[in-house]
């Protein structure tokens, strides 16, 4: 299943490089990493047609 941003709560912080993309999750407060890869099968993010895929989650928030 693929989520829309504002449907999963996150935010869009910036492109890291190399297929990876920096994402603030808006109800824990925590930056995650996701990497770009449009045919996975787990859930994800559709963020302007690219389907992110969950990486790793930061131990603290952002300010």
């Amino acid at each position: 299943m693929k989520d829309t941003f504002r449907k999963a709560c996150y935010t869009y912080l910036k492109f890291l490089g190399g297929r990876l993309h920096l994402l603030k999750n808006s109800q824990t407060g925590k930056t995650e990493v996701f990497m770009s890869n449009k045919n996975h099968a787990s859930w994800g993010l559709v963020y302007k047609n690219t389907h992110l895929e969950f990486v790793s989650s930061t131990s603290g928030a952002t300010r």
